[in-house]
């Protein structure tokens, strides 16, 4: 006989409430139940400075769900409610977390001219927090900062810019990945070009996909193409959690999240339960979409989400014939609205064809034309936001100090407790491209003949990294402080690596 909601209720209210009084059913903490093929789901809502400690209690409730005659298996989860109050029937919005933040200096926006100085006092509500590393219960193993990719609305290109910028934080020297979180409208298999399914290792964990040498797990590697995911709250929710928590993602610096557009349910218990660093907002420059992108900032304050930055997509077009500029929806909306907000405005990203086209054929314009000005505009991006997210660990780096020796042939990097020096070829070579950085092996294209190239200009970038140019024309190389002090410290590995590949390929330095 099929097992009913009310003999569910029933059962929870066995459970006491987090404070020992009342029952879980009673003090309004349980969510709708779902049976479905004798499986049932259901949610708690818990504080959300006492999720973790209120792991128990979820465990608790499973198990007395899971006694039942008749039951093939129980999802059960936290929804933090950040207000602390009890649930009568859906729940209330979070309490609004203090306006004030500790303030960090910002950077330059992309395209535009450095910004020397610090935002201050009320206007940079939404900048990182000095403590942000605290908050960051029940972090994932193995994986140093998880970043929330955002919009308020549909349509902006978000999942598109998400894949850039993994692949840019990649092209930087970061071990990165990416989550695809929109499980009705997965997009990272197509824009990565994958497909099949995961496989499940040793550990029963599943194996996450790899294109480009970037890790991604996604809805759609479980589902085919044109099978609607028809589900409930909870159950997304579950599934989130195992594909966050139940996949083999190794060693990595940053995980990137591609979020469902929007503010709902699911957006908000991500926000709450996700040990997120931080929340990037992608908004067009139109009135309509920063209305949307606003709501979508607000809902990372409202859950004391460090919101690192707005980046503009679709903000301009150059004519392929006459080279004229045109600003189709507006010009400078998400930058003004960053400045009225006090959030960094991270950098703005043309409408351009090769982005459109090279995306819907599974290749990412960052790995596929590395050289190109777009897929620059991706990696300044990328180094703009992690400069953030360490401003908001506390461990944003003091600028070394630079020099360039030996007749131009090397750099000098003084940090304030370590002093490198790295050859120009080595520079070159290793430039946080995707054409050197990330990938496998095969896909990876290794520069040669570089041995007498020199260092012709350094520009300074805002207070986290230089812009290098070479005698071989390129400075599409943006090297911030992290990559440099990385370079210096495996100095001598990676280029031992190098040069086997140059062997391996049949290249030499010049």
């Amino acid at each position: 006989m099929a097992v009913t909601q009310a003999e569910v209720l029933a059962a929870l209210r066995r459970i006491k409430g987090p404070d020992l009084s009342g029952n879980i059913v009673d003090l309004g903490l349980v969510s709708e139940v779902l049976i479905r093929d004798a499986r049932v789901y259901f949610s708690i809502t818990v504080p959300a400075d006492r999720a973790e400690e209120l792991e128990p209690l979820r465990q608790a409730a499973e198990k007395v769900v899971k006694d039942l005659p008749g039951i093939a298996g129980v999802t059960a989860v936290l929804t933090a409610d950040a207000s602390g109050r009890p649930r009568t029937s859906r729940p209330p919005e979070s309490r609004r977390v203090q306006e004030a933040r500790a303030t960090g200096s910002r950077g330059a926006p992309a395209g535009g001219h450095a910004h020397h100085g610090h935002s201050h006092g009320p206007a940079a509500a939404g900048a990182p927090a000095a403590g942000a590393q605290g908050r960051r219960t029940g972090a994932v193993a193995g994986i140093r900062h998880l970043i929330a990719v955002a919009s308020g609305k549909g349509g902006v290109g978000k999942s598109t810019t998400a894949v850039n910028l993994a692949l840019a934080f990649q092209a930087n020297g970061l071990k990165a990945g990416i989550l695809d979180a929109d499980v009705y409208g997965p997009s990272q298999p197509k824009l990565l070009g994958l497909s099949g399914k995961p496989k499940v290792g040793d550990d029963k964990r599943l194996q996450p996909m790899v294109g480009y040498g970037l890790k991604c797990m996604s809805m759609g590697f479980m589902v085919e193409e044109a099978t609607p995911v028809i589900w409930r709250g909870p159950m997304v929710v579950q599934a989130l959690t195992q594909m966050l928590r139940e996949v083999n993602w190794g060693d990595l610096d940053v995980l990137v999240i591609d979020m469902p557009p929007g503010t709902g349910d699911v957006q908000l218990t991500m926000a709450q339960q996700v040990p997120l660093s931080g929340a990037i907002i992608v908004s067009t420059p139109q009135d309509l979409a920063l209305i949307d992108a606003r709501k979508g900032l607000n809902m990372f304050r409202r859950t004391d989400v460090p919101v690192l930055g707005i980046i503009e997509n679709m903000s301009y077009f150059i004519c392929s014939k006459c080279g004229e500029r045109h600003e189709i929806f507006g010009h400078g909306g998400a930058e003004s609205e960053a400045a009225a907000l006090g959030v960094p405005f991270l950098g703005a990203v043309p409408l351009h064809i090769d982005i459109r086209t090279l995306s819907d054929s599974g290749r990412p314009i960052v790995a596929s034309d590395p050289e190109s000005l777009h897929a620059g505009i991706f990696r300044e991006i990328a180094t703009r936001a992690w400069a953030e997210v360490e401003a908001s660990d506390g461990r944003r780096p003091d600028p070394p100090t630079l020099h360039v020796v030996e007749q131009a042939s090397a750099l000098d990097v003084v940090f304030k407790d370590a002093r490198y020096r790295l050859s120009a070829e080595m520079l070159r070579v290793m430039s946080p491209s995707a054409e050197v950085q990330g990938h496998t092996p095969s896909q990876r294209v290794t520069v040669g003949g570089k041995r007498n190239v020199k260092i012709r200009n350094l520009e300074p970038v805002g207070n986290y990294a230089v812009r290098i140019a070479f005698d071989d024309g390129h400075d599409t190389g943006l090297f911030g402080w992290d990559y440099l002090a990385k370079l210096g410290k495996e100095k001598d590995e990676r280029w031992a690596v190098y040069l086997g590949e140059l062997a391996k390929k049949g290249l030499n330095r010049g």
